[in-house]
């Protein structure tokens, strides 16, 4: 199996960064190994308050290093929620060395939404992840990240073709860096969904899917971890952005409705079974 190496906080309770992330790769047929940047006890979002946080910035380099000593690589890095700017510096010091001859890097820089930074986050902060942008195969922004990372205008809802060529445009100053800018599908007319830019073909796409309520937390995180799993498995960009996009919707409609949905958050272990067999349909058609 293809090795995932998975760099996200650890929300302890609460469905989202690390415990989403690591079960929907192992069911799509990866083998997922975990780089921790924070150990909270719940997540951060609705129905929660003085919850713990202990940053792992110190023990990160610890971690890599007792790997090194038994030269562990991976074909692909997934990066999620990076706590400070002292986690980017490494990572960009780091990430050559753990990624296997043309293994790729997949980024989603996770630092605000609905046009304003997350708490403990700034422009400082959305400057220095510039940076790793710039080193990424793949980027996977919601768009006020993305209006924040290169200095472009937010736009809520349907985001205009040509904004997102500008988006495009940004993100392709130093290499060939895919993109995908999610949350930019919704049309405010009952679809949502992602637009792509696939740099290797030169391609680009909108794909759409329900609308379904409200925004949850950790719907970013099931997002992306479906989106990278497929894109290892040899899923077109296009593909893998469809998937994604479908799968989110059906675990919103799976889950709108349970009580406390809120702090619980959604019922993503429903896809896990289809996930799987997508996965290996997939592999039989390209045996």
């Amino acid at each position: 199996m293809k090795k995932v190496l998975i760099v996200h906080d650890i929300s302890c309770y609460g469905k989202c960064s690390t415990t989403v992330a690591l079960p929907i790769i192992s069911s799509m047929e990866l083998t997922g190994t975990i780089l921790p940047t924070a150990l909270l006890s719940t997540h951060t979002g609705p129905g929660f308050e003085n919850y713990t946080y202990l940053d792992l910035s110190q023990e990160m380099p610890k971690i890599v290093e007792n790997w090194q000593t038994y030269g562990l690589k991976f074909d692909a890095v997934y990066v999620g929620y990076l706590g400070n700017i002292q986690q980017i510096d490494f990572l960009l010091e780091t990430l050559p060395d753990l990624l296997t001859e043309g293994g790729k890097f997949y980024l989603d820089p996770v630092m605000a939404d609905d046009g304003a930074f997350y708490p403990g986050f700034d422009q400082a902060y959305a400057d220095k992840m510039r940076s790793l942008c710039d080193i990424a195969d793949l980027i996977m922004p919601n768009q006020t990240e993305a209006s924040l990372i290169y200095g472009l205008p937010y736009q809520e809802g349907l985001v205009e073709d040509e904004l997102f060529q500008q988006f495009v445009h940004a993100c392709n100053q130093v290499k060939k860096t895919s993109l995908v800018l999610t949350g930019a599908g919704y049309d405010g007319e009952g679809q949502t969904g992602a637009h792509y830019y696939d740099a290797d073909k030169d391609e680009e796409g909108l794909k759409q899917s329900d609308f379904i309520g409200r925004k949850l937390h950790g719907t970013g995180d099931i997002f992306g971890s479906i989106l990278v799993g497929a894109l290892v498995n040899g899923f077109s960009l296009a593909d893998a952005s469809a998937l994604a996009v479908t799968k989110v919707s059906q675990a919103l409609a799976r889950s709108i409705d349970e009580p406390d949905v809120d702090r619980e958050g959604l019922a993503f272990e429903t896809l896990l079974g289809d996930l799987s067999a997508m996965v290996r349909q997939e592999k039989k058609a390209n045996e």
